[in-house]
């Protein structure tokens, strides 16, 4: 009698397992059959070598913390100040005249109907650039500029000689 008590309470274990998981997921109805029967044969064997309690937690645990190393160090959205490039067939307009010392989120705007791109280049030497821009699209760049003398340009072709540049001082 006892086996199939041992057998029902590793059910229960497995099927509290995969719950709790699955509600963790962010697949969610989207996983085909095949995707969840690889699950739970792969939670199967977590099971059957340990107590689901302590997996199901650290499986947990695991998912809400693993995000914050990857932020770390990197200015957020609400420290870094926004202004908007908009560019255009030779032109590059931004939205604020004067820059201090800080972290800026650069929104791209291509109003053109040429491809271009905007290079941040700081004593001749580029320090953040876009990719490419296709014409109606957007990028965003985010820099971190220090106090000194800056140039906003568009590096393709010949579009900076023609006039797709802009300098910037940045002021304590």
């Amino acid at each position: 009698m006892s086996h199939p008590t041992r057998s029902t309470r590793r059910a229960a274990a497995l099927a509290l397992a995969v719950g709790l998981l699955s509600a963790c997921s962010d697949s969610g109805a989207s996983e085909d059959a095949a995707g969840a029967s690889a699950s739970t044969s792969a939670t199967s064997e977590s099971a059957a070598t340990s107590s689901a309690a302590p997996e199901s937690s650290a499986a947990a645990e695991t998912s809400i913390a693993a995000p914050a190393p990857s932020t770390a160090g990197a200015p957020t959205e609400a420290e870094a100040r926004t202004v908007t490039a908009t560019e255009g067939e030779m032109f590059i307009e931004l939205s604020e005249d004067s820059f201090s010392p800080g972290s800026y989120t650069i929104e791209v705007v291509n109003e053109g109907n040429a491809t271009h791109d905007l290079v941040v280049e700081r004593d001749g030497e580029d320090v953040a650039a876009t990719e490419n821009i296709a014409p109606g699209q957007s990028a965003t760049l985010t820099v971190t500029l220090e106090a000194g003398e800056y140039v906003f340009y568009c590096s393709i072709g010949n579009h900076r000689a023609m006039g797709m540049e802009t300098p910037v001082t940045v002021s304590a």
